[in-house]
């Protein structure tokens, strides 16, 4: 009897005791929720307590913070699922089968194929969720599709609450856009940055100058100015890029492209340009331009409209640097009367000097001379100077700057439109004040310091009140509209007129103001000299 009492003892010792994981997981998708209830302490006090009570042995705790259930790259959950494959324990613990994974396919991959290929149990406390009990796997497979869907509708919410924020205005993204810094005093709103401020004017400066692109970013570059990118990492901005080489931190070509097409640098927001295909992914398309969200007027601009729609007239015509990095004044305005084709730049080699001289040509014919017969070259600086010469002649004969008329001092319309527009002014103030004081009020709201029918009947009345201020701004703005010319845009005019009647250098910006194209005929015996047209644009 003693031997027997003795191998049955053994045979207890011999019990494999077995190891748990445990995995907890915390996410922006619970700030909703009471705070402590869902953090990750609680969790982990909870499975240890579980796991103590069971007589499971701690293997390790697995934890993720600020990722969400869909998300598969999760680091902790696939160093987890890595140790599972290789055996290193017996029990995975969590505390909902959505603190696991949100997503359903993975539910079916790991919960009900790889786990039981690999002969890993799993157990979700609150839910009562075991694999080992084959007949709540219907519960399983419900919870992972319940479990779906909320992280769908919360998507769709949160993609409604920012489409919401966007139409507003309002500044959503997590880095504001070089030259401008987030409003530490208001939140989505935009305030000058004025070190890169001063270097988005300067872009644009270059550029109004016939610069290209090119050019630009390689002067940038030589005088040792900081990228976007390398400005917000100077700046103690934690702006994350993986940058594979040095040169990732310097300017080129495309953010010099971006910065001059951005709408931002003239106070407008622009948003909306892209979109996540499925809340389940990460990948992102691009959006129509008529389908982004454009507010006018959204913060204060680096550049005035009116520069920035020149450049933009410049832009257009995509035009490449010449020699130096500078476009010409008349690139791609130049056409040749017999076929059409734009022509190009061509040279001879430099002088002795260094200088050299340049001359256009039609493209066609140097491709098919059988198509075009236009085959003389002619001088781009005598071209240049005949165009120079008639565009000053026919400012000189359909404008002339003193009849410009400037209102008198006294003038009771100018002070009628000064007065309109200090109303207007205090109008839009009240506007944003109470666009203000309904956000706080959702604020309220969401906190639970009102109720939801405090909250329909007061947010009713700030709506009501806004929409009688835009009837009274947009009534303002249309009688300042038809009230005409402005004393400082009649000045403004005068002071064109008479600087272009005395320009004595064709520039890029001027060329695209006025010319529509420069018609180039073929040498004509009987002409002389060249016949050359000018299609003005008005």
């Amino acid at each position: 009897m003693r031997y027997v009492a003795q191998e049955r003892s053994c045979t207890k010792r011999k019990v494999q005791i077995m190891k748990a994981a445990i995995y907890c997981r915390l996410s922006k998708e619970d700030e909703d929720k009471i705070g402590e209830s869902e953090s990750i302490q609680n969790q982990k006090s909870m499975l240890i307590q579980y796991a103590m009570e069971k007589g499971f042995e701690l293997y390790q705790i697995y934890s993720d913070e600020d990722y969400s259930g869909i998300d598969r790259n999760r680091p902790a959950f696939n160093s987890m699922l890595q140790a599972a494959s290789e055996h290193k324990f017996d029990v995975v613990l969590a505390k909902t089968q959505s603190r696991f994974t949100r997503d359903m396919e993975l539910v079916e991959k790991y919960l009900h194929g790889k786990f039981v290929e690999w002969g890993i149990r799993f157990i979700a406390v609150v839910d009562h969720v075991d694999t080992n009990d084959t007949a709540n796997k219907k519960s399983r497979q419900i919870n992972g599709l319940i479990n779906e869907w909320y992280l769908e509708d919360l998507s769709t919410n949160v993609r409604s609450v920012l489409d919401h924020k966007r139409k507003e205005g309002l500044f959503i993204g997590s880095f504001a856009r070089y030259g401008y810094c987030k409003d530490p005093n208001a939140k989505g709103k935009l305030i000058i940055d004025p070190e890169a401020a001063e270097v988005v004017r300067r872009i644009f400066s270059m550029a109004l100058n016939g610069i290209g692109a090119h050019k630009i970013a390689r002067t940038l570059n030589e005088e040792e100015i900081p990228s976007p990118t390398a400005y917000k990492q100077l700046h103690g901005i934690h702006y994350r890029i993986a940058w594979k080489n040095t040169n990732a931190a310097l300017w080129s070509s495309p953010t010099v492209y971006q910065i001059l097409h951005d709408q931002l640098y003239i106070g407008n927001m622009v948003q909306g340009k892209h979109k996540k295909v499925s809340y389940k992914s990460e990948k992102t398309i691009w959006i129509p331009k008529s389908q982004w969200i454009v507010v006018e007027n959204m913060h204060e601009a680096i550049i005035e409209r009116e520069t920035f729609e020149t450049v933009q007239r410049m832009m257009q015509g995509r035009t490449r640097s010449a020699v130096g990095g500078r476009i010409h004044p008349l690139a791609r305005k130049v056409v040749c009367s017999c076929c059409g084709c734009i022509m190009e730049q061509t040279g001879r080699p430099p002088r002795a000097d260094g200088t050299r001289i340049r001359y256009v040509r039609c493209r066609m014919h140097q491709r098919a001379p059988e198509v075009c017969g236009n085959k003389t070259c002619t001088n781009l600086t005598d071209l240049q100077n005949v165009v120079l010469q008639r565009i000053r002649a026919y400012v000189s004969d359909w404008f002339d700057p003193e009849k410009v008329k400037l209102p008198e001092r006294d003038d009771p319309v100018r002070q009628r439109n000064q007065a309109m527009r200090e109303e207007l002014r205090k109008l839009r103030g009240d506007v944003e004040r109470r666009r203000k004081a309904m956000q706080e009020l959702y604020l309220d709201k969401s906190s639970g310091i009102i109720s939801s029918a405090q909250f329909m009947e007061l947010n009713q009345t700030f709506l009501h009140d806004v929409e009688d201020l835009e009837k009274r701004c947009a009534k303002l703005e249309e009688s300042l509209g038809e009230a005409g010319d402005t004393d400082g845009q009649r000045e403004k005019l005068k002071q064109y007129i008479s600087d272009v009647r005395e320009v004595k250098v064709l520039n890029r910006e001027l060329a695209c103001l006025l010319i529509e194209k420069v018609v180039i005929y073929p040498i004509d015996a009987t002409e002389n000299p060249r016949k050359i047209e000018i299609d003005w644009k008005f």
